[in-house]
């Protein structure tokens, strides 16, 4: 497949996903055929694997391709009406913020967190429990994972944090994070180990223990990086 480098200031993503759509439409693949690796993808384009992943998750959306793990990309069809709607940040950009925004929630969550927003928190992680082990029940528990991070938020007491928070988590505005997400979440170890990072974060909110919160939080949100892209 021959594809030209993408431009640095351009939306990368979308831009990957057009030209790799384009070749499907031009025929230099068919329905049934397996595009190269994202790793010569990535080569051929000069940009990262990220942006690859997120590009082919664009794709699949469109029920253009199909990404099987393990295995690789499938061209499902064709489709000359490439349109897809996005905001200009990318999951990965998405989770960069995170990484700083959150540290600063769980800060102020320890200081300022009522009670009633412990059990806020602590429902969240109930909800996560009911529905861990029922793969028919993925979305509800994608639901309340987004929820805890959401009750965080609240328990800052500060209106812009909460307005921040419920941004990065709008699923209508940001349709490749809960694309990738739920990918993830079809593996029970995948909910399992979620679950169990959230409930630790939450002790350490309770014992009011700053660093540990902080380091969890971390490692939580690049967790979920590393299966994103990995």
């Amino acid at each position: 497949m021959s594809l030209e480098p993408i431009g640095k200031k351009e939306k990368l993503y979308v831009k990957i996903a057009q030209q790799i759509n384009n070749a499907i439409e031009k025929k230099m693949y068919n329905p049934g055929d397996k595009l190269p690796t994202e790793r010569e993808l990535s080569a051929q384009l000069n940009v990262s694997r990220a942006s690859i992943r997120e590009a082919l998750a664009v794709l699949e959306i469109m029920n253009v391709i199909e990404v099987r793990v393990g295995d690789g990309s499938y061209v499902m069809q064709r489709t000359s009406n490439f349109q897809f709607e996005t905001k200009d940040s990318s999951v990965f950009e998405l989770i960069e913020v995170r990484v700083y925004i959150e540290s600063l929630i769980v800060k102020l969550a320890i200081e300022r967190a009522t009670d009633q927003n412990i059990r806020d928190i602590e429902a969240t992680n109930e909800g996560l429990r009911k529905a861990l082990n029922n793969e028919e029940r993925i979305d509800e528990f994608f639901s309340y994972g987004v929820a805890f991070h959401k009750k965080l938020a609240e328990a800052t007491q500060n209106d812009v944090l909460i307005q921040i928070a419920n941004s990065l988590f709008e699923q209508e505005t940001h349709p490749l994070w809960r694309h990738l997400n739920m990918k993830v979440l079809l593996s029970y170890e995948a909910r399992e180990h979620q679950l169990h990072e959230h409930e630790g974060i939450l002790n350490a909110i309770k014992n009011k223990d700053q660093e540990k919160a902080e380091e969890l939080m971390k490692h939580h949100i690049e967790h979920l990086k590393n299966m994103f892209y990995e």
